[in-house]
């Protein structure tokens, strides 16, 4: 089969999918109105399913992180026998050879949001002279990153086993411009030849990705290199942190930048805390893996507009669909969305967002190569497509059709209204969504277990919304997780490719 016929079959069935269950309660409503009520009463009570999981994974979640964000994870890495660490051909000889490889993405952040992710570097239990640190920039602005790298870190230069830092070149052909995969990509190898020339034992790596905002908790490479000591096919597995926090500038920011930024992290907590090991969940903003595992992936693919899930499905592919993704739960804190202006913010947020929604891209990625791919499992690639499904379709209208569907049916197609099969269904859709509702109060608890305080200096009207943001999810969910991924399966429909995606400045108020 042409491979360039399937591609565009798979991008065009995403979005028209995507259209084809948004108009359903028109098109269905007048011709067969049982099937848009059946439809609807099922969406409802996937909802609820949903809204229960959510809670389970929470509650366990947060159980994990409670106990792990409690423990040394240096003296446990020097408590480990490497006689008894599993996979000897991927193990590093002793403790003192395992050493990082640090890169960190860069464009034009201001001093202080430098200041704060190096910082954290500098803090980490993890020996620094045991830390490779890669900066790679953006030509446009490298003359101004390079001088702010060398006042924050050259004179402490000596404190890590290297540092490097790398311009990507503007404008070469091919490239996507306004994502980090294809300055990733420019960093990670000059950085590997350098260590290559100097004789390194790249095995001996493990390879860690974090953007530029990130400040990582003390103990977090010391997290990432214990649960990397002691996996088994260690060259199988990305490693993640579960707990994404936005703490660096999340009261500072508006209410709907400060409810995606905790959706982010409630969601990722519970989704990760379901198991020890992910089949199905792609890589996220800051993740690890061996150095060999980035090298036998040829990095990211610097053509597409999306770089970190990107990096997953390139390492499932060369694994032939043996890698998955292993949590850990010790938090990095990264920039909620911030404009220079309030109105900024959202202009900010809705094209970061559309961006993120371009990730939709992975849907005829993944399908064309599970086609090709005999190696690959086949309950690996039905997991992943339902997942899909779920994720580019079911979760994006989910909400816009248990909120407004039964209306629209019954506005196209009066007649619905006195039918036996729909009388009950608002009354039902009514109760299902009120108890759904409960399951907020929980997260509005873990929410607040995360974050730091409420500045003291706000108002107690300001203070008393802030508890009242979790409900507004259902609205974030009907704006801003709606219309930009909309948009972008819709552009991706009509083979329209984004290659120059926006980048979400880093502004401090």
């Amino acid at each position: 089969m042409n491979k360039n016929f399937t591609k565009r079959f798979f991008e065009i069935s995403l979005g028209a999918t995507t259209w084809v269950l948004l108009t359903s309660p028109v098109w269905l409503g007048l011709l067969y109105p049982p099937a848009i009520v059946y439809l609807l009463a099922f969406f409802t009570v996937y909802w609820f399913y949903l809204a229960i999981k959510h809670f389970v994974g929470l509650v366990v979640g947060y159980q994990r992180y409670a106990k792990e964000i409690k423990v040394d994870w240096w003296e446990q890495c020097k408590k480990l026998n490497f006689v008894d660490l599993p996979d000897k051909t991927t193990l590093p000889p002793s403790l003192a050879d395992v050493k990082h490889f640090l890169l960190i993405p860069v464009v034009n952040e201001p001093e202080e949001v430098l200041r704060g992710s190096i910082d954290s570097i500098f803090n980490q239990s993890f020996p620094t002279k045991q830390v490779v640190l890669v900066y790679t920039m953006e030509e446009r602005f490298s003359k101004e990153m390079t001088a702010r790298l060398e006042k924050l870190i050259r004179p402490y230069e000596s404190k890590f086993h290297k540092f490097m830092h790398f311009v990507h070149p503007a404008g070469i052909e091919g490239e996507a411009v306004g994502v980090a995969g294809a300055n990733r990509t420019w960093g990670a190898k000059h950085a590997i030849k350098e260590l290559e020339k100097s004789g390194e034992n790249l095995r001996n790596y493990i390879f860690d990705t974090i953007d530029s905002d990130h400040v990582m908790h003390k103990h977090y490479l010391s997290r990432v290199t214990h649960i990397y000591l002691t996996s088994d096919r260690r060259d199988c597995h990305y490693y993640s942190t579960a707990v994404h926090l936005f703490n660096n500038n999340l009261w500072e920011v508006p209410t709907v930048m400060r409810i995606e930024a905790n959706a982010i992290t409630l969601g990722t907590l519970s989704g990760w805390g379901w198991s020890v090991e992910h089949p199905t969940e792609a890589s996220f903003s800051a993740y690890s893996a061996s150095l060999q595992t980035l090298i036998d992936a040829n990095y990211w693919d610097v053509e597409l507009g999306i770089d970190d899930t990107i990096f997953y499905w390139r390492a499932l592919f060369a694994r032939n669909g043996d890698f998955d993704g292993k949590p850990h739960f010790i938090p990095y804190s990264a920039d909620a969305v911030q404009g220079s202006t309030y109105w900024g913010s959202y202009k900010s947020l809705y094209k970061q967002l559309l961006r993120w929604g371009w990730g939709a891209i992975d849907f005829p990625l993944s399908m064309q190569e599970f086609l090709e791919n005999r190696k690959i499992p086949l309950r690996k690639k039905i997991a992943w497509f339902l997942k899909l499904i779920e994720r580019r379709i079911i979760l994006i209208n989910i909400v816009f059709l248990i909120t407004f569907g039964f209306n629209i049916v019954t506005l196209v197609n009066p007649l619905v209204k006195q039918t036996t099969f729909a009388y009950s269904l608002p009354n039902l859709m009514s109760t299902i969504l009120t108890v759904t509702l409960i399951f907020l109060v929980p997260s509005t608890y873990y929410r607040f277990r995360f974050t730091d305080p409420i500045p003291r200096k706000w108002p107690i009207y300001r203070k008393a919304l802030a508890y009242l943001e979790g409900p507004m999810i259902i609205f974030n969910m009907l704006t801003f997780s709606f219309f930009p991924f909309i948009e972008a399966q819709t552009r991706l429909m009509f083979g329209k490719r984004m290659k120059n995606l926006y980048h979400t400045p880093k502004v401090r108020a």
